[in-house]
């Protein structure tokens, strides 16, 4: 009988330790809630365009340690987990420190929990007590089997609440100082320190009292920890708290809902100060017309195929104002002729003079009409593109094949909505020149950009990860795009915008105009310069706007648009803004400079370490989040600005990098005014 329950008891504990070591082997958290943290896009030179919430409204931006200042992770280890770099989750000191607290006062003043334990209750809150400690316990153990030291820190940097939705360093970092958590002053470290400690209690935006208080305790302890400086104390725990949050980037929504995803840093090729512009001049287009309307808009640079700007626009007071229409699938109208006619001259059918009927016709079953049903009789194929005569393009295509172009169109990348010709004739597939299918923006935009690439084919680039195209598909021979944007450019300009050749200002543009079928759809498709622009406006809903035709609503904006970038080409260098500046100045002109001290540079100094009063480094660069190095170590900017203090005569290296990489390097020289044998003292 005895050994029957020791059998049992055997087999019972094998099981349990079992379960434990499963247990044990499994990860704590899912890479689900690891990837839980807000989107960010950047623009093209790695700013910030915009950031969004997780669950609940939530701020939580990925932390990463080499974005904080080291003094923050410094001070935040010396408060919260002193040995947090030797112990394995729990600290045994810590809790025999606070169960002696505990059995002398009766009240548990002193904290046992480390950060690992703090990340543990981020991740699964518990109520406070004595089995949550335990439970806790395990788990944090888990973790330091599962993640790295670098690891678990940068998980409670992510995760650690700030008050209110705002979880995170560099979340509370950008919303209570309005900068990244990369440079630090002390007040702001010792805030950021403080606030988790209590976060409701001592938000500053509510009580900025009660947040002072805060600061001032861990101040206190970072100075007996001899982390900071007694003038350091006093003017940090004089500093004003921040009584106001700064928001969040929020500019290009609709390209970060195309393409962020929960937990990436995506980086676009957009161009914040195109972007901005673009999106003014949707929102006044919008706002002048006595109707409710959308307007989208992408604009491309072609060499590169980069994405540079992107918008869409409408009213809130109808359904589907807040839509991504350049994602539609709409009619293109007339928008495909070029192609219609290019695959002609491809196949040795016409040239730009050739002459083209332009009559009633019926081709099978199907009979077009021009748009105002007027006709012009022999016409060359120039007149016929830059005047949008249906009945030339559809004889055209009746030669080229309705099939082809759709093939065509496919084959280069675009999406056509419709499979363009029925199996037993080819009738269906002549609409395809009249916008007889359904194609996005987007699509319109990667064609057009092959016209301006002599007719090479490739799909558009929107992130910097985008994997480039070793060759692309041929859709038209270069001689044909070449000669394409030459009829192209000649076409009659919209009512009101002068003709190119009368003002040497006005931007030479080739583009195409479409209306769809019932006044749906309203389009222009251009190159000016080295930019692709495809502007649509319409109604979400596909509702008619009767008389509202691409050429009268959408042309206009469109050479708006043209017109702004080529103000900022030929606008005289000393008059360009900073922005337009930089991009036309090489990267060794917008490198930083260093001020002080220059390269070689010899100072003679009195004394040296923490007696010295030491040497300001004076830099300057664009944009306002530099770092600086010397010898490899980084100097933290104070209140009074950057200041090394060197701990003896020698040579030093200065290193400055800018917010995009850019690098400048200097070295000087520290000399001791004791030192007789230097010449010239």
């Amino acid at each position: 009988m005895r050994s029957t329950v020791r059998r049992r008891l055997g087999f019972a504990t094998l099981a349990a330790t079992a379960a434990f070591g499963l247990w044990f082997a499994q990860a704590p958290v899912s890479q689900a809630q690891l990837r839980a943290t807000s989107p960010i896009l950047t623009d093209r030179h790695g700013a910030r365009l915009n950031v969004r919430t997780v669950e609940n409204g939530t701020w939580r931006v990925q932390a990463d340690l080499d974005n904080i200042d080291p003094a923050f992770v410094e001070a935040l280890i010396e408060i919260e987990d002193r040995r947090y770099y030797s112990h394995a989750g729990v600290d045994g000191a810590a809790i025999l420190r606070a169960l002696r607290t505990w059995q002398k006062s009766g009240v548990a003043s002193s904290g046992a929990s480390t950060l690992t334990m703090q990340l543990v209750r981020q991740y699964k809150p518990r109520p406070r007590t004595l089995r949550s400690k335990v439970i806790e316990s395990f788990e944090a153990l888990r973790f330091e089997l599962h993640f790295s030291k670098r690891e678990i820190l940068e998980q409670y940097l992510t995760r650690v609440s700030y008050g209110g939705n705002i979880e995170g360093i560099d979340a509370a970092s950008q919303i209570y100082f309005g900068k990244s958590p990369r440079y630090l002053s002390t007040d702001e470290i010792a805030l950021l320190i403080a606030l988790p400690q209590a976060p409701e209690a001592r938000r500053p935006d509510r009580n900025a009292q009660a947040a002072k208080v805060g600061r001032e305790r861990i101040l206190k302890r970072l100075l007996a920890a001899d982390l900071i400086t007694l003038r350091e104390f006093s003017n940090a725990n004089t500093a004003p708290v921040p009584l106001e949050k700064s928001r969040q980037p929020d500019q290009a929504w609709l390209t970060a809902q195309k393409l962020a995803r929960s937990g990436d840093l995506t980086k676009s090729w957009l161009d914040p100060r195109l972007q901005r512009r673009l999106q003014n001049q949707l929102s006044l287009a919008v706002d002048r017309l006595p109707y409710a309307v959308n307007a989208s808009a992408i604009l491309v640079h072609a060499p590169t195929r980069e994405v540079r700007a992107h918008a869409a626009i409408g009213r809130r007071d109808h359904d589907g104002g807040w839509l991504d229409m350049t994602a539609a699938i709409r009619s293109p109208g007339s928008t495909l002729k070029p192609f219609v006619y290019g695959l002609g001259m491809d196949d040795g059918l016409i040239g730009t003079q050739t002459r083209l009927r332009d009559a009633p016709s019926r081709f099978g079953s199907y009979r077009p009409e021009n748009f105002d049903r007027r006709y012009y009789g022999d016409v060359t194929m120039a007149q016929a593109l830059q005047h949008s005569l249906n009945i030339p393009a559809v004889g055209v295509l009746d030669h080229v094949g309705g099939r082809r172009l759709d093939s065509a169109l496919r084959a280069a990348g675009a999406s056509p909505s419709q499979s363009g010709p029925n199996e037993d004739g080819n009738e269906a597939g002549l609409s395809l020149a009249l916008g007889g299918t359904g194609l996005r923006a987007t699509d319109l935009a990667m064609l057009y950009t092959a016209i301006a690439n002599d007719g090479i084919a490739a799909p558009l680039k929107w992130t910097q990860t985008d994997t480039p195209e070793d060759h692309g598909f041929e859709l038209l021979q270069a001689d044909t795009a070449r000669s394409l944007r030459r009829v192209m450019s000649a076409a009659p300009r919209p009512t009101g915008v002068m003709p190119a050749h009368l003002n040497k200002h006005a931007p030479d543009v080739a583009y195409k105009t479409g209306t769809s079928y019932g006044f749906r759809d309203s389009w222009a498709a251009g190159i000016s310069g080295d930019y692709v622009i495809v502007v649509w406006m319409g109604r979400p809903d596909g509702g008619p706007r009767p008389g509202v035709t691409g050429r009268e609503a959408a042309a206009p904006l469109l050479f708006q648009i043209a017109d702004s970038l080529a103000r900022d080409d030929r606008a005289p260098a000393l008059h360009r803004s900073q922005k337009t500046a930089e991009r036309l100045k090489s990267p060794e002109e917008i490198a930083p400079v260093i001020l002080f001290p220059m390269n070689d540079t010899e100072i003679a100094m009195n004394a040296f370490g923490e007696a010295s009063e030491g040497i300001d480094l004076l830099v300057q660069a664009e944009g306002s989040d530099v770092r600086l190095y010397v010898d490899a170590e980084p100097i933290r900017k104070g209140r009074n600005g950057y200041r090394f203090k060197p701990t003896s005569p020698g040579f030093y290296d200065l290193t400055v990098i800018d917010e995009v990489g850019r690098k400048s390097e200097g070295r000087f020289r520290v000399v001791s005014l004791q030192d007789t044998r230097h010449p010239g003292l």
